[in-house]
């Protein structure tokens, strides 16, 4: 699948997360009050021109929720565009990383995102707010500067295509393909974030600036697929592990796009899953004690990955339940977990 197909699995609103230090207070004596309502309230481009500023407005009868509504309002603008899968956002976290003790400024954005959390955009300062005791309600002026933001984005977006370039030239260069992977696996993920970078800065500098595309995602797509042609994984299973086991692994594998094979195999998988019944004296009340185990053996590299294990206890009401309870733990389990920990070692290499 091409990787921009995937940015609308997760809508996670705006990425440009800020800790609540970040956003400006306004300090008290630029608070004011009186009855009428102020004008800048219904016509705010009066003071911030629309060319200049984005601006929101909001109201609440607390302070702090009109600021964070008036936040709001201009994370709003920028919602139609921010669709991204959260996997993407961990894995270019992950990158980021690379031993080093600071994060660009798109990384701390995005490394402040979390579902469902206030929507507060890097920048935004809160100029203006009124407590009307007509009709006793806080209203809040905020504002972002697009230049300022610009300046900002235009760096990082070119610092990332920087990257890009750099890893896509190691790709070039490796003669193992579990390495080449992972350099191109990286220029997938930080080319997909600068198209989100991308996106957000047109909104700021209202189309009139375009950031040239260091390595087009085609050309990156099309290498990826040649490259998944090569590699391998086979599937070994410990006696009586349910079929279904099998069948959430192949979905693990398959969202890496490698092929399953029965022998030659790139990575061995090893794995299992038990399940015994236990008594715990309590009337109507089921229980199984259950472990799961997963080896991964790199034969490329010659190296067996840290074993993947869960053991634990599942009750209910019957057996089939129980059994049921299990499998859709371990499915989950397999499809999260693990893959997390599968994608970190691919990531490392």
């Amino acid at each position: 699948m091409n990787l921009s197909g995937k940015l609308s699995n997760i809508v996670i609103g705006v990425t440009l997360m800020l800790t609540s230090s970040c956003a400006a207070t306004t300090p008290p004596n630029m608070m004011s009050t009186a009855g009428d309502i102020p004008d800048w309230v219904n016509n705010p481009h009066k003071a911030y021109p629309e060319a200049q500023y984005i601006v929101g407005v909001g109201s609440s009868d607390t302070r702090n929720g009109a600021e964070k509504n008036a936040i709001g309002n201009i994370a709003k603008v920028f919602q139609a565009v921010i669709n991204v899968d959260e996997t993407l956002i961990e894995n270019y976290l992950e990158t980021e990383k690379g031993g080093k003790a600071d994060f660009s400024f798109s990384s701390q954005m995005l490394n402040r995102t979390s579902i469902g959390s206030q929507q507060e955009l890097k920048n935004i300062k809160i100029d203006k707010v009124h407590f009307s005791s007509k009709d006793g309600l806080y209203y809040a002026l905020a504002y972002l500067d697009r230049a300022e933001t610009a300046v900002l984005y235009r760096q990082d977006i070119r610092n990332n295509d920087q990257k890009i370039i750099e890893y896509f030239d190691n790709y070039k260069k490796s003669t193992n393909k579990l390495n080449q992977y992972a350099y191109l696996n990286r220029c997938r993920t930080i080319t997909a974030v600068n198209d989100l970078l991308r996106n957000q800065f047109q909104i700021i500098t209202r189309g009139q600036e375009q950031i040239p595309v260091s390595i087009p995602i085609s050309e990156i797509d099309r290498e990826m697929k040649q490259l998944l042609e090569r590699i391998s994984v086979a599937l070994l299973a410990e006696e009586n592990t349910p079929s279904a086991v099998g069948d959430y692994l192949n979905e693990v594998i398959g969202k890496f796009g490698f092929k399953i094979v029965t022998t030659g195999a790139d990575f061995t998988i090893n794995y299992g899953l038990s399940m015994n019944p236990t008594e715990l004296n309590r009337e109507n009340v089921v229980a199984y004690n259950w472990k799961l185990t997963v080896g991964v053996q790199d034969n490329v590299n010659n190296f067996a990955l840290k074993s993947f294990n869960m053991d634990k206890r599942t009750t209910a009401i019957s057996e089939g339940e129980v059994q049921s309870r299990i499998m859709r733990t371990v499915q989950s389990v397999l499809q999260k977990d693990f893959y997390k920990n599968f994608q970190e070692y691919l990531s490392s290499l």
